[in-house]
């Protein structure tokens, strides 16, 4: 055991002299800085794949078509409380196996172990996506295409010459890990009996990542929660909104989005923000046509979100919504409509009332200085009209906006502005984000065969090449399709609306993350790590990321993460 060790010692370091003289990095995608074994054949055949590949129906994998690209051994670099994913096939060319199986064992190295409990498996499933990816409006006529995004919670156990098997390994490294190399295995059997095993092997080196809680990336995904309640149905019944079952249902969703260091809480403040008959605040014209607000639901929205990770802002939608009237319940608890137009007379004293009481109620919560009143992509002089009416109320309102140019004076009473890709302000405001739209085919998080999953890790290096604080985008969880497995979404881009997906419709309905999903996490995690590195060797590949080298994402983020890794071993 000991001449073992020592034999590994010695190959680390000629390993790493090796790499030393050069920066080249290998031809073939890896993620490692070790070099690969001898690949194992077998009857049912399999190879480490990309992770940056989304596989449709009936595309040849790279071990398919030659023999020199299949490999079992993954090599990689990686942080103590890092993460990390790769991809497997299986495939077979005649022979039909059941029964599949999967054993996975604990990672080995010299001062410890990696617990194959920190080792997950998913299998990517085929979700109805497009062919093009196509901007806003575009797709008269859908072209469909079978794609696997989906990261399935369900083992598949069968594998047939017409359908391999896709396997997403994810690792979690914990944050005590010793710094060192680490070794295991996944051992694939059918009925079993052993058909073929793969090697991981991790370099662990002496970095930590901080804890989710404590990223600096500030992240804005959009929540829609009315939708997964109407969707989900208990007995045939749509679930009441804000009630405890309610909550069972949507915390799994909300607890994964919290895990890829989401910021901000979206919040509806009036009917109408969005859809039709969407708020958490209810709004009352009394006889004496004074106001009232009822926060009930709004609190507790905002109550669970913080106790689920969500904690550092709180957006609230929106003095200038998608419809700018407001519905509320007249005395005798009749639903009306009032009809306001931003910026009259009308408009601006029952906003006023509004925000005497938000204001008061937000301040007895404690939430005041996490509260940003918030307007999409609204016209320049509706949003002028807006943030002289806030201004004027209470110059301590934070005030938010997505949108893609405004005057620089009102950039300059912004809290946060997230600009549209492409467009560059001219101030960096307190909360300074770009986000992507329908507008753009590349990149985006589109799930078409003419896109790639590397185009949402490429979002934060962007964001640091810009020097943006984080990156924003409107739905994660938009979807107003009953078949979970369909998201072409209206006349936009497949993937548009949703970053996720749901396991079905009813109440006992789990989250179901994405490849892309996933990826964009990851590319957070190359944020914090640059920022804590502080290394400005990493210079050259981060101005690579202009607005548009989107359509090349995989060879950017491959090479700056190759570079990234390399940085990390402190050579």
């Amino acid at each position: 055991m000991k001449l073992q060790l020592s034999t590994l010692g010695i190959l680390f370091l000629l390993i790493f002299s090796s790499i030393a003289c050069t920066d080249k990095k290998p031809e073939n995608e890896s993620d490692s800085l070790l070099p690969p074994d001898t690949p194992v054949t077998s009857v049912l055949k399999g190879s480490f794949e990309s992770k940056f590949i989304r596989y449709e129906k009936g595309r040849k994998f790279a071990g398919q078509t030659s023999e020199s690209l299949v490999t079992t051994v993954w090599n990689d670099t990686v942080w103590q409380n890092d993460r990390v994913h790769k991809q497997i096939v299986l495939w077979t060319e005649e022979k039909r196996y059941d029964n599949l199986t999967y054993e996975v064992s604990d990672l080995i190295g010299g001062k410890g172990s990696i617990p194959s409990s920190r080792v997950r498996l998913r299998f990517p499933s085929y979700i109805t996506g497009d062919t093009e990816a196509l901007t806003c409006g575009e797709y008269t006529v859908r072209h469909s295409a079978q794609i696997a995004d989906a990261l399935s919670e369900s083992t598949v156990k069968t594998l047939t010459e017409s359908d391999p098997v896709k396997i997403w390994v994810t690792i979690d490294i914990p944050p005590e890990t010793v710094p060192g190399e680490y070794s295991g295995t996944l051992t694939v059997k059918s009925d079993g009996e052993e058909q073929q095993i793969f090697t991981i092997k991790l370099l662990v080196v002496n970095h930590c990542l901080p804890p989710v809680s404590e990223w600096s990336f500030h992240l804005d995904l959009w929540q829609f929660p009315f939708q997964l309640a109407s969707l989900c149905m208990k007995d045939g019944k749509p679930i009441q909104p804000f009630s405890d079952e309610y909550f069972t249902l949507v915390k799994p969703y909300y607890e994964l989005l919290a895990d890829a260091g989401q910021s901000a809480i979206t919040t509806y403040i009036k009917d109408g923000a969005f859809d039709k008959g969407q708020t958490m605040v209810k709004w009352t014209r009394n006889g004496n046509d004074t106001w009232s607000f009822d926060y009930t639901d709004f609190d507790r929205f905002v109550e669970k979100m913080m106790t689920w990770g969500i904690t550092r802002q709180i957006d609230c939608f929106s003095l200038v919504g998608w419809d700018t009237s407001i519905g509320y319940f007249d005395a005798s608890g009749a639903k009306k409509t009032l009809g306001l137009k931003v910026g009259s007379d009308e408009y601006n004293t029952v906003w006023t009332v509004f925000l005497d009481s938000f204001r008061s109620h937000l301040k007895n919560k404690g939430w005041f200085d996490k509260a940003v009143l918030y307007m999409d992509e609204i016209k320049e002089e509706e949003m002028r009209a807006v943030v002289s009416l806030i201004t004027n109320h209470d110059k301590e309102w934070k005030i938010g906006l997505a949108g893609s140019d405004v005057s620089s004076d009102i950039e300059n009473v912004l809290y946060d502005y997230s600009s549209l890709l492409g467009h560059d302000p001219e101030t960096r405001t307190p909360v300074s984000t770009f986000y992507t739209s329908c507008a753009q085919s590349f990149p985006n998080n589109f799930v078409t065969l003419q896109t790639n999953p590397a185009e949402m890790a490429w979002m934060a290096w962007y964001a640091k090449a810009k020097g943006f604080d984080g990156y924003l985008r409107w739905a994660y969880d938009y979807w107003t399709k009953t078949d979970p497995k369909n998201i072409q979404d209206r006349s936009n881009a497949s993937g548009d609306f949703n970053m996720i997906y749901r396991s079905g419709n009813t109440y006992n309905s789990t989250p179901v993350s994405s490849i892309r999903f996933e990826l964009l996490r990851e590319g957070i995690q190359d944020y914090e790590k640059m920022r804590i590195l502080s290394d400005n060797r990493i210079n050259p590949a981060v101005q690579k990321f202009v607005s548009t080298s989107g359509n090349n994402a995989m060879k950017l983020v491959m090479e700056a993460e190759y570079l990234l890794k390399k940085l990390s071993t402190g050579q």
